[in-house]
């Protein structure tokens, strides 16, 4: 499979990312001038810094009363003004560009460029005054280095540079380009700020208050001549070059300062560039054999596929002839294809844009949002396969803890851990800088909780299930400790439902007594680890408390209109086709709504109704989950058409109108990645569900994909599962690595219990209802 086009991007929404979960690039296939954006996953501005607030005392529980007794207005005004003036987190920066400029004329014939996610390779091939020109380029992980490498028929001479990004000095030395600089102090801007003149980043001069120094080198090997040119290597008379690149930083752990405790990039650099030593070939080869380990598990066919016809145009076509299938298949391989890219043992884990970033101030910082993007990006790495891709989102968790404990004593005077809804590569965890419809949401760290467990649930690694433990402990005895007795049960409270507004007495109001979205993510999360706590064989005092408390949360409501309550009372909705789904989470990511609970069920189906199918990109992605997890495929069908649909980068911000740029990166607009992820999911969702229990085959296919094969997903349990089907004949094929008795269903038939052996195929047909 692969992203086709016949001219250059014309922008950097048009250009093709690469990664290797730490170094990535976009590249976009200039002729007279190459372009690659560069990122390294540890360039972030500031430093580590506690950043709790000093609150007034009693502030909770003045809130807590107020909401118990309807004085929402003054519950909302009070809270915002003990909320003001907190800081907001630090950003993501890019690198800069490292560019090849051809010198000389050309003319330039039968161009194009292609990102093929089968070897994760950019190839780019045209004739210049009718001489064959190529150019390759992959970001290896083995080798730890960008390669571009050009091979032309006729000799060419070009400039290599680095233009862009923040300041920095760039020089030649040993015929290694060379280039150095720092990253921003702790930023003196919020992100609502972000877009205005106050987005000024500073660079103090103690060293205490810089931010992260970095290097990047490149150096070329070539059977053309190479000059130092000060800051630019000029290449002559080559007929092939392959240049090797490398970014390192000072970055030396979450808690230690990059300059006063920070490691130098040095030595790093040099270990990678002895790879210039190998050939192109040499290193692609190494390359996939490691990438291959992990994107063949899993194949998706649609029928035929339109691979060399440029995909802008396939796009645009797509709006009046969505026959083109085809596209929802690359769509789901190129999620997968971007989570191998972005997140790695080891690295970072994938933020709001992965890890590609070419504004010095993006949307957003490209942070952690984690009231539901960061833990869309992980959603695919079970049911596709790629479990090892969610362990730089385990990494993070574990480092969440210590500023958590912190935040959950300083603004809620419990032990345990817990996080606001941002948070960054110093694992900060206090609320943001604005209003409370999003900034008093302290869940977001219970939240990835559910995503840690829902991996375990897919591959029963017990060592891994030690792992995350802890740290689904901490943020049980936070729940434990925090929660309040109301009418109708416990539940976390005062309390918010992500970035949304309820209208009381006229008023636009965010604080109520309770909310769904928050006594969703205990109950999930009292679940997960009472389960674990089962597997792991422990029983104390605090699993006793998570049952006690589990079995006396307050339940799902449904209002007067079928509906889910999203509040702890039936408040008219400021915006009911509002992009957040969080009172919906026991159906998507929860496992509390199910066919098992038939009135529930029903009122999930009703909401969504009222919500509607519009959004941003990743809204319309969770969506597309939702209406799986209802088995409704018309509806899944229609939502993957709506995520197709083209949006060009205009630089301003939408909550409505998602969808894709021309590089196949959703937009939100602006552009966030948690939308690819989510399609990825999505469509794994609709080929197969184990969330409840039963293994669910084909439970919500689009009408239009009446035939089709896709290989290598996993149901929970471990249970690798290849499926084919043609109009309503399916065949499914099962393989675990231990015995084990599994419900299995195709379609809408009965269930049957069959017994799979270790290591044993177990071949089932069955025909779609």
């Amino acid at each position: 499979m692969k992203l086709y086009y016949d001219q250059p991007a014309r922008n950097w929404h048009e250009s093709l990312p690469m990664g290797n979960g730490r170094l990535g690039a976009t590249v976009y296939g200039g002729t007279k001038k190459e372009t690659l954006a560069l990122n390294e996953d540890t360039l972030w501005s500031g430093y580590p810094e506690k950043t709790q607030k000093e609150l007034p005392e009693g502030y909770l529980t003045k809130v807590r009363e107020l909401t118990e007794k309807r004085g929402y207005q003054k519950a909302l005004d009070y809270l915002q003004d003990c909320f003001k003036t907190s800081e907001d987190v630090q950003m993501y920066i890019p690198f800069g560009n490292l560019c090849m400029e051809m010198l000389g004329e050309e003319e330039i014939s039968d161009y194009h460029r292609e990102l093929c996610l089968d070897t994760a390779e950019v190839i780019v091939a045209y004739k210049n005054h009718g001489a064959q020109v190529e150019k390759r380029c992959l970001i290896s992980r083995p080798a730890q280095a960008l390669v571009y490498h050009i091979l032309s028929e006729e000799a060419f001479s070009l400039k290599i540079y680095v233009e862009g990004g923040y300041p920095k000095e760039t020089s030649c030395e040993a015929g290694i380009l060379k280039t150095k600089g720092h990253c921003p102090g702790r930023v003196p801007f919020t992100v609502g700020e972000g877009g205005s003149e106050k987005a000024v980043p500073v660079f103090p001069e103690e060293p205490e208050k810089q931010g992260m120094w970095y290097e990047g080198w490149g150096k070329v090997v070539t059977d053309g001549e190479v000059e130092e040119a000060g800051d630019a290597l000029i290449v002559k008379n080559a007929k092939e070059l392959t240049l090797y690149y490398d970014i390192r930083t000072s970055f030396n752990g979450y808690d230690k300062h990059p300059v006063l405790e920070g490691i130098s990039p040095v030595p790093l650099l040099e270990k990678d560039l002895t790879c210039a030593e190998k050939s192109y070939a040499s290193l692609r080869t190494e390359h996939l054999v490691e990438y291959e380990t992990y994107y063949d598990r899993v194949r998706l066919s649609l029928g035929e596929e339109e691979e060399d016809r440029d995909l802008r145009q396939r796009l645009i076509d797509f709006k009046d002839h969505p026959e083109d299938i085809g596209l929802s298949a690359l769509l789901f391989q190129y999620g997968r294809y971007l989570l191998i890219a972005s997140s790695r043992p080891g690295t970072q884990a994938a933020n709001l844009q992965g890890i590609w970033n070419a504004e010095l101030v993006p949307p957003w910082f490209s942070d952690y949002t984690i009231n539901i993007n960061t833990e869309m990006n992980y959603w695919p790495a079970g049911l596709c396969n790629l479990a090892e891709m969610g362990e730089p989102l385990v990494k993070l968790c574990e480092e969440l803890a210590a500023d958590g404990k912190e935040t959950a004593k300083n603004y809620f005077g419990v032990n345990g851990a817990c996080s606001f809804h941002n948070a960054d590569i110093w694992r900060k965890t206090t609320p943001a800088d604005g209003l409370a419809q999003w900034n008093f949401w302290p869940m977001g760290y219970a939240w990835l909780c559910r995503n840690l467990f829902d991996q375990y649930l897919f591959t029963e690694d017990r060592e891994y299930l030690e792992r995350i433990y802890p740290v689904l402990k901490e943020n049980v005895r936070f729940c434990v400790e925090s929660a309040v007795h109301t009418g109708k049960g416990y539940a976390a409270s005062p309390a918010t439902s992500p970035e949304n507004e309820f209208f009381f007495e006229n008023a636009k109001l965010t604080v109520a007594q309770y909310t769904e979205n928050e006594n969703a993510i205990v109950r999930n999360l009292l679940r997960d680890y009472l389960e674990a706590s089962a597997i792991l064989g422990i029983k104390d005092e605090l699993t006793e408390k998570a049952e006690l408390l589990r079995s006396q949360m307050v339940p799902t409501a449904i209002g007067s209109e079928g509906q889910i309550l999203e509040w702890n009372e039936e408040f008219g909705e400021v915006d009911q086709h509002h992009r957040h789904l969080s009172h919906l989470y026991e159906l998507h990511p929860g496992r509390g709504i199910t066919e098992d609970t038939p009135a529930l069920y029903e009122a999930a189906r009703n909401s969504l109704l009222r919500r509607g199918d519009e959004g941003t990109g990743w809204s319309l992605a969770w969506k597309i989950l939702m209406w799986a997890r209802m088995k409704d495929g018309a509806h899944v069908g229609e939502l993957l058409n709506h995520i197709l649909r083209l949006v060009e980068p205009d630089g301003s911000t939408h909550m409505t109108g998602g969808g894709v740029y021309a590089n196949m990166l959703c937009a939100h607009p602006p552009y966030q990645i948690d939308g690819n992820f989510g399609y990825t999911a999505g469509v794994a969702e609709s080929l197969l569900q184990s969330h409840a229990g039963v293994i669910d085959i084909l439970p919500a296919l689009p009408t239009r994909w009446s035939k089709g094969e896709v290989t290598g997903l996993k149901a929970r349990g471990n249970i690798t599962v290849d499926i084919t089907w043609e109009n309503s004949k399916v065949e499914a094929q099962l393989y675990s690595d231990t015995d084990k008795t599994v419900s299995v269903r195709i379609g809408k038939e009965e269930q049957a219990e069959i017994e799979l052996k270790a290591g044993m195929l177990y071949i089932l047909d069955g025909e779609l209802n």
